[in-house]
């Protein structure tokens, strides 16, 4: 068994060294362009086919064709090669600034015009936040958020950071959940059949003061959304 998962590995790490050499190469052809973006984000999710996890999304209906915010649950380094398959076009992440580290990834990361934010300086990371709200009412595009900032392993949510809901209110926006049911816990490498796993787009929150209440609101939706997404998948 053990032969599956060294596999899987050889494979993906094969395949991340090609597409991100190609990615590379297109993207320095037009660095910080949001289409590049779109184009590694169609790579990585097809990797979800050698994880052996089949992906169902749902409410897409929710996904307005104006520019807004969408703030997902974050379980692990998988959710690249997972929580993709749900990512629409001209969309752009908030990611930690020690991404830009990470070997190939983090350069296709900042050239596909993603941002990077230092959590440890809050007054540079406001100010970065701020100018993405410009280039958000100029170009009409899509923020996406894991607002635990950082990965839960598929246990409990973590509690939410405020920097996604503040954006949402000074751009009168919207906020969308988008809830990723749990796989982590029960995710094995050498396992050919991983199962299944839900990606649900939420309806629109209104982001209301005080802003405390509106976050622990939403949170608390998103944890019973998830509940219940992982009861449908037990009950199959």
């Amino acid at each position: 068994m053990f032969l599956i998962g060294f596999l899987r590995f050889f494979c993906i790490a094969i395949f991340i060294i090609l597409s991100s050499i190609l990615m590379i190469c297109v993207s320095l052809l037009r660095p910080r362009n949001i289409n590049n973006n779109y184009i590694a984000i169609i790579m990585y999710r097809s990797i979800a086919y050698l994880l052996g996890i089949k992906i169902e999304v749902l409410g897409k209906e929710n996904i307005p064709d104006t520019g807004c915010i969408f703030i997902a649950n974050h379980q692990s380094n998988y959710d690249i090669f997972l929580v993709t398959n749900a990512v629409p076009k001209k969309t752009i992440a908030i990611g930690k600034k020690s991404i830009l580290y990470f070997p190939f990834f983090g350069l296709i990361y900042w050239l596909g015009g993603n941002v990077l934010i230092d959590r440890n300086n809050r007054e540079a990371a406001l100010n970065v936040l701020s100018s993405l709200e410009k280039r958000m009412k100029k170009e009409n595009i899509f923020v996406w958020f894991f607002p635990e900032g950082s990965r839960n392993y598929g246990k409990k949510l973590l509690p939410f950071k405020k920097g996604a809901f503040y954006m949402a209110k000074n751009l009168d926006c919207p906020v969308i959940p988008v809830c990723v049911s749990t796989y982590y816990t029960s995710f094995n490498i050498n396992r050919i059949n991983n199962g299944k796993i839900i990606i649900k787009y939420l309806s629109p929150e209104n982001v209301y003061e005080p802003l405390k209440s509106c976050v622990y609101d939403i949170r608390h939706k998103m944890e019973n959304e998830i509940f219940d997404l992982d009861k449908s998948l037990d009950q199959k």
